[in-house]
């Protein structure tokens, strides 16, 4: 219990952008328990959202991102960082998908109160989605050595790709 209460407080702390992935376990078994654990997260938020196929979605986005992190670090010759970077990416999403279930089941909700609420959440789940991006950003920082805004970039940069990637797979409602 002891250990899971200290994961859930460092993903927080990365979260907030207070500090590194290096805190995280760093052992295969711990990236397949991440992956797991991203993959029902990712499923529970796709069904919310009302994707078709969610499986398949999941299973693309990381058959996309393993791959994404393993080569961006392994470039920078940081392959040794590719287990806590991801451990933190993913479980940062982990941590985020209440939320962002949460916002997008609001997003559904017919507005009676004359857009004000369709307003608010459209512009709260746009906020978290770039808190997200920085999120990434912040993580890809500390993995590569580099500023934040270049983190942000590729983060911003691999989202767009893998958006694009699945829209091309599964169609414009990806």
């Amino acid at each position: 219990m002891r250990m899971m209460t200290g994961l859930l407080y460092s993903l927080t702390q990365i979260a907030l952008l207070r500090k590194d992935p290096g805190g995280l376990p760093s052992s295969a078994a711990s990236v397949v328990v991440f992956v797991l654990a991203y993959a029902v997260a990712d499923a529970v938020v796709g069904r919310v959202a009302g994707f078709e196929s969610v499986l398949a979605r999941t299973a693309l986005d990381l058959a996309l991102t393993l791959p994404f992190f393993w080569l961006l670090l392994a470039l920078t010759r940081r392959s040794h960082r590719f287990p806590q970077t991801l451990n933190a990416a993913l479980g940062v999403y982990v941590l985020l998908a209440p939320v962002i279930a949460l916002l997008l089941l609001l997003l559904r909700l017919p507005d009676k109160s004359g857009q004000a609420l369709g307003v608010i959440v459209n512009a709260s789940y746009t906020l978290f989605v770039i808190w997200y991006l920085l999120i990434v950003g912040h993580i890809l920082r500390s993995a590569l050595d580099t500023g934040l805004v270049t983190g942000f970039a590729i983060a911003v940069t691999w989202t767009i790709a893998t958006i694009a990637i699945s829209r091309g797979v599964f169609g414009a409602g990806a």
